[in-house]
């Protein structure tokens, strides 16, 4: 193989590694992922494993990670009874997939907080004689109105974008 060729393809795949890291993913995440995006040709884990000079084990979790956040597919092959692997190459999708799921994860938990701390308030105020708790209780209680309203119009706003990338392929 050429040099410099050789260097190109060491470059991307430590590259992406890195900067995967600083993504909130693995190094070795980033650097399966560059691997099977350069590849012509679908790779085993032990291709991988091999590659990239990492244990079995961690190409195992991490390329696991990656065809659950829809990065890498599983390819059956003819004749083996190994899992092969290539990447998705739609990087459009990859990010979509992936603000879908991070915004999904954090609506989901904006809405748990909020339904936690007015089953707290309502508690509170079953046991409350107070006027001063009172007063913070309907205080509170308007607040987290507010971010009931607030909360609402986001993950409408979330639906409406997820329809819009479906729609368009973006």
């Amino acid at each position: 193989m050429n040099k410099n060729l050789d260097k190109a393809y060491h470059n991307f795949i430590e590259g992406i590694g890195h900067l995967s890291s600083s993504l909130g993913f693995t190094k070795v995440m980033g650097q399966l992922y560059a691997l099977l995006y350069l590849s012509d040709k679908p790779l085993s884990l032990d291709d991988m494993v091999k590659r990239l000079a990492i244990s079995k084990g961690s190409a195992s979790i991490n390329i696991r990670e990656l065809e659950e956040k829809g990065a890498v597919k599983r390819i059956w092959m003819k004749g083996s009874r190994r899992n092969f692997y290539e990447a998705e190459t739609n990087l459009t999708k990859i990010v979509r997939n992936r603000i879908t799921l991070s915004a999904r994860w954090r609506m989901d938990e904006i809405r748990d907080i909020i339904q936690k701390s007015e089953e707290l308030i309502q508690h509170a105020k079953r046991n409350s004689n107070n006027s001063g708790e009172k007063r913070k209780i309907k205080f509170y209680n308007q607040r987290l109105k507010e971010m009931k309203r607030l909360y609402k119009r986001a993950n409408s706003l979330l639906g409406k974008f997820l329809l819009f990338t479906k729609m368009t392929g973006y």
